[in-house]
């Protein structure tokens, strides 16, 4: 299977630091921290010098942000390079504020730590949401703006036609007040056009917003969905386990995790094709979505294996759960739509493991793996629990 993924020094992502993986001793030396700070500290000093250059201010930042991955014994990543960028630029307090703390209690800075923090902060979801949130904020002040244009509008063609009804009523006015009313209300007509022309503009506007709002919405479930069976992907439930094993650390309440996989699939695609493989998987997504309530969380967590994670299910729950899903795959009958001919019975083995708090996430996913394993090899078509 897929390994587990980024999963190590994973209570920093969710939990306070004081839950992190217990302390070792940093890579480098005794001074590694104060050293890590004082560069911090140098840097930061560096930039705010007001005779700099920006193109100097950039270089001193990222030489120090060099410097820090070489005393870390850290791999020259453009992930790892952000993070300590942005730590000596001080321009993300939380990532500077986070690091420091494991600097100051001597905690590991390893490539574990730096992909919770990239992940966290740096994640092409997160960057999605703020965008979104941003398009959202932007087409509310320009629909505000467009009220306030059109406002000011009415106003401007009410003050001409007073000013044009006052010049034209009074018959004896002198000639040059005459004129000077008629100036002013020309100036308020061409006002008016203006207004008219910038609404005009902040509608066109304000649609071309409401269009990007929906181009990231898309983009945003694209990435987080699985394409062939339109279950979420293994992204989004790396990111959704992430967060309810954080809530299941904080409140107590229970976690459980299944992990479903096709018995002999390979010899479904060998015997009959891919497209039928395909299709087979497809089924199998809906029978999951069809069958759980929606408490529980369907993923496709690579080739013929899905993920299931339901908060608040203890174990027996949970195999009580995997026991329906294993049954409801079991009793279809799967047939090819072209031929009508049986592709015979297509059956799931399930592992599932509850979370213990605390216990990092790989091991979690490891239990449920093994759990997993062990169904296969007692004969397929069971539940096991780890």
């Amino acid at each position: 299977m897929p390994p587990a993924g980024p999963f190590a020094a994973d209570t920093l992502a969710h939990a306070p630091l004081a839950a992190a993986r217990p302390a070792v001793d940093p890579p480098a030396s005794t001074s590694s921290g104060a050293g890590a700070r004082a560069s911090a500290g140098a840097s930061a000093s560096a930039v705010a010098a007001g005779g700099l250059a920006d193109a100097d201010r950039i270089a001193i930042t990222a030489n120090a942000a060099l410097d820090s991955l070489r005393r870390f014994h850290l791999a020259s990543t453009p992930e790892h390079f952000a993070v300590w960028y942005d730590y000596h630029a001080q321009a993300n307090h939380l990532v500077r504020r986070l690091i420091d703390t494991y600097l100051t209690n001597r905690r590991p800075i390893d490539a574990a730590m730096m992909r919770v923090l990239h992940d966290r902060f740096y994640s092409p979801r997160s960057e999605a949401a703020a965008l979104l949130e941003t398009g959202q904020r932007l087409q509310m002040a320009l629909r505000d703006a467009l009220a306030t244009v059109g406002e000011a509008g009415q106003d401007a063609r009410r003050f001409d036609a007073t000013l044009t009804g006052i010049s034209q009523s009074m018959e004896f006015m002198p000639a040059g007040v005459s004129a000077v009313l008629l100036r002013l209300a020309e100036e308020t007509r061409a006002v008016a056009a203006r207004s008219e022309a910038v609404g005009r503009h902040l509608e066109h506007t304000v649609a071309r917003v409401a269009d990007l709002e929906v181009t990231l919405a898309d983009a945003r479930r694209e990435a987080t969905t699985d394409p062939l069976t339109g279950l979420a992907n293994r992204r989004a439930f790396d990111d959704l386990l992430h967060r309810k094993a954080g809530l299941a650390q904080q409140s107590g309440q229970n976690l459980a995790l299944m992990i479903a996989d096709i018995d002999r699939f390979k010899s479904i695609n060998d015997t009959w094709g891919h497209p039928v493989g395909d299709a087979v998987l497809r089924r199998v997504a809906m029978t999951l979505r069809d069958t759980l309530d929606e408490n529980a969380h369907a993923s496709r967590f690579g080739g013929e294996e899905f993920c299931v994670v339901v908060p608040g299910a203890a174990t027996l729950a949970a195999i009580g759960i995997a026991e329906r899903l294993r049954e409801a795959v079991a009793q279809q009958n799967f047939q090819v739509r072209a031929s009508g001919q049986a592709l015979g019975r297509v059956t799931v083995s399930i592992g599932v493991a509850g979370y213990v708090p605390g216990e990092p996430l790989e091991a979690f996913l490891g239990r449920a793996d093994t759990a997993l394993y062990r169904a296969k090899q007692g004969g397929r078509n069971r539940v096991e629990h780890g």
